[in-house]
C-alpha cells in the first residue's frame, strides 16, 4: 500500500511540473530588458495550424471551397482578407497592449538592440452564430534575440490558450483579441520579472 502512495504521489509530481502556464519563461531569464524602452518586434506565422485541422493551408482550402459554394467569386477575397487581418488586427492588438503593460515600445522598422520574434503555433478562430459563440484563442512562441546573434535567443517564453473575442461576428476582430490578450499578458509579466 506504501509503494502505492508513493508511486501516486510520484506521478502527480511529474504531471505538475511537466504542465505549462497560459504564459511561461521556458528559456532563460527577462532582466536584460530592465532599461530597455523599444524592442523590435517580427511576427512569424510558417507554421500554424488551424483548429481541428492541423496546417493552415487545410483551413484556408476547406473556408475557400465553402465561400465558392454559398457565393461564386468570395472565396479569394476571403483569404485575402484572412492574411490580411494579420496586419490589421493581430500584431498591433499584439503589440499595442505589450507596450501598454510593459512600457517598452514594440516597432518593425527599430534598430533596437533587441529583436522580439513572435510566432504564432496554434490559432483557434471561435466562432458566432445567432446562439452560441466560442471564443478564439492562440498559442504563441516568443523568443527575445541580441541582434548581434540571430541564431541563439537569450530567452522563450511559452504563451498558450490566449483567449479573446468572444462575440464579434469577424473573424479577425476576434483573433485579433487573443493576440491582444497575449499582449498584455506578455507585458504584464516582462513588468513583473525586470523590476
Amino acid at each position: 500500500m506504501k509503494r502505492i502512495f508513493t508511486l501516486l504521489l510520484l506521478v502527480a509530481a511529474m504531471t505538475t511540473t511537466t504542465q505549462l502556464k497560459a504564459q511561461d519563461l521556458v528559456k532563460g531569464k527577462l532582466d536584460f530588458l530592465k532599461d530597455v524602452t523599444e524592442l523590435g518586434v517580427s511576427f512569424d506565422y510558417n507554421k500554424v495550424t488551424v483548429g481541428t485541422e492541423g496546417k493552415e493551408a487545410n483551413y484556408l482550402k476547406r473556408k475557400k471551397a465553402e465561400k465558392e459554394a454559398k457565393e461564386p467569386g468570395t472565396g479569394d477575397k476571403w483569404e485575402e482578407s484572412w492574411f490580411a487581418d494579420r496586419k490589421k488586427h493581430y500584431e498591433p492588438e499584439f503589440s499595442e497592449l505589450f507596450t501598454k503593460y510593459s512600457d517598452i515600445k514594440l516597432t518593425e522598422d527599430s534598430a533596437s538592440k533587441y529583436l522580439m520574434v513572435v510566432r504564432t503555433k496554434f490559432i483557434e478562430v471561435g466562432y458566432n452564430v445567432a446562439v452560441s459563440s466560442q471564443k478564439a484563442a492562440v498559442n504563441l512562441e516568443v523568443e527575445i534575440y541580441d541582434r548581434a546573434n540571430l541564431k541563439k535567443s537569450i530567452c522563450k517564453i511559452m504563451m498558450n490558450d490566449m483567449k479573446g473575442g468572444k462575440g464579434q461576428f469577424a473573424t479577425g476582430m476576434r483573433i485579433g483579441d487573443a493576440y491582444a490578450k497575449a499582449g498584455k499578458e506578455l507585458g504584464r509579466m516582462v513588468s513583473k520579472k525586470v523590476k
